[in-house]
């Protein structure tokens, strides 16, 4: 039990691939990290006992991480939260909760006792005459979050509070200060197993959708080609860079340029694709059309040079030397077309199905964010020019020394949602 207030705040990221730890605290109006911790969690044990591999994962991220007199935030996994965006019409504050849960007894599909509900006013809306309340609604099921406190517990901490992951990425930009105003934004954060997309507008919450696609499928598809273990191709996609480096087709990742300059807006995005109406709910929506990714993801001249273009070689050639000569970029264009399609749904139902403003910016975050074809993917599918990678290093937060977690120094936009769940609670210190 703790007695003294608080003085640091400890955002725990636990996901299925390695659980990020940042320990966070305040300067005045300034938010200082003060340490990261960064574990993997065992692929064999995960599958055998999941509580156990992530528990182990976070004791070591939490190792060298004092967090004895720190509030301790963590994040439920945003595809099991369902999140609404109801507008409620004006009414008496006393009677906002039940408001709230006669809107969600019509838009949660499950039964109210089976689930954890909460709510924040985001903002208040003329429509003619009328004021409508605009409302976070959030509802998580029992047993999902008696599953994250099972990790916690078995690691011996204890949560002060439970966010969900794909709202910590606003709070992360938020304390970056990398939202802008009078701008409509996408927070793409690109998990192991789960994309999470968070439309925010003029620097508030808008709409979240979540993503059956992960990073593993870019390791499953280096597995089949190269004919190699998951750990050996997993380490092939992460050294990518360096083998784009040695073919000599090097692309600069963006990063996200400091709060105060300003960027020109974006191209205007064709909206043929409008009528396809998209519903957050995945057994709504239909089949993605796969884009043409060619002229994004080139072949390796070094790969193919020996052939000198001659495709009669090529088909002769053994399996074994086919395998081999197959590039890394040809490897993972299916599984990023996969992925750009499926953004490519949920920004045509944000923009033509709701009728928002449309995205002039795209934030990346998370473990393969600095993948040079991702961002190009999705800049040229999209029609969207600033594709950047968030770089809480030289944003809003200050980092105080060098932290337990190289991790962070070389890749820290895979700490954003860990970031965004320390950054609200260093708000509360």
């Amino acid at each position: 039990m703790r007695f003294t207030k608080p003085k640091k705040a400890v955002g725990l990221d636990i996901g299925s691939h390695a659980v990020k730890a940042v320990q966070m605290s305040r300067s005045g109006d300034t938010l200082c990290i003060d340490d990261v911790g960064y574990a993997l969690v065992d692929p064999h044990q995960v599958n055998v006992d999941p509580i156990s591999a992530q528990a182990d994962a976070l004791r070591e991220a939490l190792r060298k991480i004092s967090v004895s007199q720190s509030m301790i935030i963590g994040a439920l996994p945003g595809q099991t939260v369902v999140i609404r965006y109801p507008r409620l019409r004006d009414i008496p504050a006393d009677a906002i909760d039940q408001a709230i849960e006669n809107e969600a007894s019509q838009n949660i599909p499950y039964d109210l006792s089976e689930v954890f509900l909460d709510w924040s006013l985001l903002s208040e809306e003329e429509e003619g005459t009328e004021k409508l309340l605009k409302v976070l609604l959030v509802a998580a099921k029992n047993e999902v979050i008696d599953s994250r406190v099972q990790v916690a517990d078995a690691a011996e901490i204890k949560y002060d509070v439970l966010s969900v992951d794909s709202l910590a990425l606003a709070d992360a930009a938020e304390g970056c200060k990398i939202l802008k105003a009078n701008e409509s934004v996408a927070l793409i954060n690109l998990g192991a197993s789960s994309v999470s997309i968070h439309f925010t507008k003029d620097g508030v919450s808008n709409f979240i959708r979540d993503i059956s696609w992960g990073a593993r499928e870019m390791i499953n598809s280096i597995t089949k080609a190269r004919r190699c273990e998951f750990d050996e191709a997993e380490a092939i996609l992460f050294n990518y860079e360096n083998e784009l480096a040695k073919s000599g087709h090097v692309v600069e990742a963006t990063a996200v340029p400091d709060a105060e300059l300003d960027s020109s807006g974006p191209p205007p995005r064709n909206s043929e694709d409008a009528s396809s109406a998209l519903e957050p709910l995945e057994e709504e929506l239909g089949d993605p059309v796969i884009p043409d990714l060619s002229s994004v993801l080139e072949p390796l001249e070094e790969d193919l040079g020996k052939f000198d273009g001659d495709a009669a070689m090529l088909q002769a050639a053994p399996v074994d030397d086919l395998q081999a000569l197959t590039s890394l970029e040809e490897i993972l264009a299916m599984p990023i077309a996969k992925l750009v399609a499926e953004v490519r749904r949920s920004f045509d139902y944000y923009e033509h199905q709701l009728y928002e403003r449309p995205v002039e910016r795209i934030i990346l975050s998370g473990g393969i964010a600095h993948l040079p074809p991702i961002q190009e993917a999705l800049r040229n599918d999209l029609g969207i020019e600033e594709v950047c990678v968030a770089d809480p290093c030289r944003a809003g937060i200050r980092v105080r020394g060098k932290t337990n977690a190289p991790e962070f120094e070389e890749h820290p936009a895979q700490f954003m949602v860990a970031i965004g769940l320390a950054a609200r609670g260093a708000s509360e210190l």
